[in-house]
């Protein structure tokens, strides 16, 4: 595959590849940096965790979720950008928050290893662009 450079005949772009690659890394470093820059010992799935995590969009929820339990979340940004989750404050493990999190707001999870999940819309799940929702109402779960 050619670039076109400045001043040249027109040659197959690159675009599409191009931004593909950035979709992918625009999706995944979000996850990635948080991770990197958490100072907790490495968790798992099945560890319990004392977690306060606030009701709002989804990016910024995930992303608080990698911070408080050390585990690596992969998320397609555009696909969960117009998405908001619930509240979660309490003592659970990896996959009780998420289900509590994610509880009313089109998305899924899927651990792919002991330390990894991804999240993305349910299918059949569709918001138009530029459309959030107005959180859930809040929901503050105790664990005894």
């Amino acid at each position: 595959m050619r670039r076109r450079e400045h001043g040249q005949g027109s040659s197959t772009s690159t675009a599409p590849a191009s931004r593909a690659r950035r979709r992918l890394l625009a999706g995944c470093a979000f996850a990635t940096v948080s991770l990197l820059t958490g100072t907790l010992a490495p968790a798992s799935r099945a560890d319990k965790r004392a977690l306060d995590i606030k009701a709002g969009s989804a990016i910024s929820t995930l992303a608080e979720f990698v911070r408080q339990t050390g585990l690596q979340v992969l998320f397609e940004a555009d696909a969960v950008r117009n998405h908001s989750t619930r509240e979660v404050r309490g003592e659970f493990d990896a996959a009780e928050a998420l289900g509590l999190m994610l509880e009313g707001s089109g998305l899924t999870y899927e651990f792919v290893n002991e330390r990894t999940v991804t999240v993305r819309p349910r299918p059949g799940i569709t918001r138009p662009a530029g459309k959030s929702h107005a959180p859930p109402e809040r929901l503050s779960v105790r664990a005894t």
